[in-house]
């Protein structure tokens, strides 16, 4: 199937199809969409098949939050068919305003997809440790100090393990 779409003409495999059985918050009456994957990017899109002008740009929530992490209900996975951790694959809708600097990603309502029967869902994690307007940049760029402190850390203690061990 070809699509003309914003981001120009796409070529859409039908298996490749993810149905999203209550849709995207805001956008409840589109069910099938496509992840376009950007190689040496980030950044991927979750676009319509439905609606050819929408179209999300989304992100691992993982890249900008190491910790990040979604624990789903019985229901939301019931919804989703998961039946492995691995099955399921996470990702947060980006906004990019003008200045792109303070484009942000929403981190409370991540959008599930299982990659083994291609079903997805947006879902509203409860509590306030996440929100949805969360600066991607620096997110990044505090997670990459924070990645770079453990790891200095880790080598530290492994210094010491080695120097122990030599004497």
């Amino acid at each position: 199937m070809e699509l003309e779409t914003r981001l120009g003409t796409i070529e859409v495999n039908e298996e490749d199809i993810i149905d999203f059985p209550v849709g995207i918050l805001g956008f409840s009456e589109y069910h099938r969409y496509v992840i376009l994957e950007q190689e040496g990017s980030a950044f991927s899109y979750l676009q319509s098949v439905d609606d050819e002008e929408l179209c999300f740009v989304v992100i691992m929530p993982e890249l900008v939050c190491c910790d990040y992490a979604v624990d789903l209900t019985d229901d939301q996975i019931k919804l989703l068919q998961i039946e492995s951790p691995a099955d399921g694959k996470v990702y947060g809708i980006v906004t990019i305003p003008e200045n792109v600097a303070e484009m942000t990603v929403n981190l409370q309502a991540p959008v599930v997809i299982n990659t083994k029967s291609l079903i997805g869902a947006q879902f509203v994690l409860p509590g306030d440790k996440y929100h949805t307007k969360h600066n991607v940049i620096a997110e990044m760029h505090k997670n990459a100090y924070l990645l770079q402190k453990q790891n200095e850390a880790a080598q530290a203690e492994t210094d010491k393990e080695n120097l122990q061990e030599s004497v």
